[in-house]
């Protein structure tokens, strides 16, 4: 996330800032750590910066909150709630100023889905608040593993509380109302005839088994080169019942849209199509089990750079990547600093189980004619790899 706190670039956007470092956890009776995900599903308790149902005295003013959600699997939908003889409705309004890629233009927003890794930059004003008030962070229609089953994993309703019990120090609150603030809009990324398109199918053979991309284990070689410079549409088919936090190294994206599928239809077909050796010409067309047209981002997802985002289920979602340009000048005035092509990089999903067994690939970029631009949908040799993601071993898959 970004600064703004520089009054030259950013005049009255000295807010008070908290970082908040969101997640649940499981304690054992004697307050240790408890590991229990190939157990049950999900954890019990909030923790926010290391301490469980946490509260904080604020002042009556405007806070900048910083939140990253580093729970391992639970996702957020985060909301400000306040007593009912407070405000004509039960839910303090907040401003989103920023996203993972950076700040963006600011939207006003009652509440948000946070998927672990992602991080979200919040401007909420407690000013109108009565002295004694508590706002209370909560969590709502967000059950393990989301979107979840009622009933499958611990319910988690009350995060923290902001205890507005702090005298206003300082005289009056002189930040700049968000809705007022002169910020750096994400410029939309145009979509372009021609712009390269590239499938990553979240394959898992059968539930609880291991997990790939494109039914090829993590420690294969890199089998996609991307030119660089280069633009290009990634998109993320995920025939699951549950999403999928995705996290791209190094560059920052859009998020396209997103399109319903005939998740049974196309896993049967890709199914096929691995143990008939893979040929390019008998691969499933993706157009063939779409099942509803595109929908757009979310608001808090549209005219925001982004670097993880939420593979939904039974859904494939598109990203796209303006310009695939590893940083080649010296950095930090190290010598040889600077990335030399070709240069691999990863993707994966962000549930670390997920990550380690084995959904997450590597991606090369290479320099214009240093290799052939690689493509797996036209790969060969893939039998084997598609019988070792089978039997890779055992993982926690959903």
């Amino acid at each position: 996330m970004t600064a703004i706190s520089d009054p030259s670039v950013y005049p009255g956007a000295d807010y008070y800032e908290i970082t908040m470092r969101q997640g649940s956890w499981r304690f054992h009776r004697d307050g240790s750590l408890a590991y229990t995900m190939t157990q049950r599903e999900g954890e019990d308790t909030p923790v926010v910066n290391g301490k469980a149902y946490p509260f904080l005295a604020v002042e009556p003013r405007r806070y900048r909150l910083r939140i990253l959600n580093a729970s391992n699997e639970r996702f957020w939908r985060l909301r400000f709630e306040v007593p009912r003889d407070v405000l004509p409705q039960p839910t303090l309004p907040f401003w989103l100023i920023g996203t993972d890629g950076g700040l963006r233009t600011p939207l006003q927003m009652l509440n948000f889905l946070i998927s672990p890794a992602e991080r979200y930059d919040l401007i909420v004003d407690f000013s109108q608040m009565p002295m004694g008030t508590n706002v209370t962070l909560t969590n709502y229609h967000a059950p393990v593993h989301h979107p979840g089953m009622p009933g499958m994993g611990p319910v988690i309703l009350e995060i923290m509380q902001f205890q507005v019990t702090k005298r206003l120090s300082g005289g009056a609150d002189k930040t700049t109302p968000p809705k007022k603030l002169q910020l750096p809009a994400a410029t939309p990324i145009e979509l372009k005839p021609g712009t390269r398109r590239r499938e990553w199918v979240t394959y898992q053979h059968e539930l609880f088994g291991t997990m790939t991309f494109n039914a090829v284990p993590f420690m294969e070689p890199s089998q996609d080169f991307i030119k660089v410079g280069s633009a290009e549409v990634w998109e993320y088919i995920n025939p699951h019942h549950d999403a999928h936090p995705m996290h791209v190294h190094l560059v920052n994206f859009q998020v396209l849209n997103r399109q319903p599928i005939d998740a049974a239809g196309y896993q049967a077909d890709y199914e096929k199509w691995l143990d008939g050796g893979r040929k390019p010409e008998n691969r499933p067309v993706l157009a063939n089990y779409l099942t509803g047209p595109p929908i757009p981002p979310d608001p808090d997802e549209a005219q925001s750079d982004k670097d993880t985002f939420k593979s939904c289920p039974e859904t494939v979602t598109r990203i796209i990547v303006q310009e695939f340009s590893p940083p080649t000048d010296t950095i930090a005035s190290i010598p040889g600093s600077g990335t030399q092509l070709p240069a691999t990089y990863v993707h994966h999903c962000h549930i670390l189980e997920h990550e380690d067994n084995d959904l997450m690939r590597p991606w090369t970029i290479v320099g214009h004619g240093d290799h052939a631009d690689g493509d797996h949908s036209h790969s060969q040799n893939h039998s084997q790899n598609h019988s070792q993601s089978r039997n890779h071993g055992r993982s926690h898959g959903h």
